[in-house]
């Protein structure tokens, strides 16, 4: 079990930058509860580059909702292999684990690292993943994108 739960980790980085996301600094810098993410207006399309950083300090400001259903979007589709067995076997010790990852992972540089690996928005893809952004609350936030997140793992 342990192999699959070390395979199950691979969920932040990659996953994360599935999701498409902008942040300033000031979201960045401002801690949000654990239940309401950061909100942003923004008064031009962002880049790819620029959604994934807001995307993925919007996840991390919903730390809780989002490392759960992330765990599960992979178990879904078991990705990586194995994560679905881990997580039928210990749902909440994969979770624990991946906690411990994002922790890492979060990180302002960590954030800037993935998104500089991102593959392209296209299309629906985009303006959904801009609608999500501009959900305040994290339950929200973390419905609407989890399924663009799924589709780009």
């Amino acid at each position: 079990m342990t192999r699959a739960l070390a395979i199950a980790l691979c969920l932040s980085t990659l996953t994360i930058a599935a999701v498409g996301c902008e942040t300033d600094n000031a979201a960045a810098a401002t801690p949000a509860s654990p239940n309401q993410a950061t909100p942003h207006q923004a008064s031009t399309a962002p880049d790819d580059h620029t959604m994934c950083v807001q995307g993925l300090t919007k996840a991390r400001a919903c730390t809780d909702t989002y490392i759960p259903a992330l765990v599960d979007a992979r178990a879904s589709i078991d990705h990586p292999a194995g994560i679905a067995d881990a997580v039928k076997q210990d749902r909440d010790g994969v979770i624990k684990q991946a906690m411990g990852e994002w922790a890492n992972d979060s990180t302002d540089a960590s954030i800037e690292a993935t998104c500089n690996q991102m593959p392209p928005f296209v299309g629906a893809d985009r303006d959904a993943a801009q609608g999500c952004l501009a959900q305040s609350d994290c339950n929200a936030y973390v419905s609407c994108v989890m399924p663009i997140v799924t589709k780009r793992l």
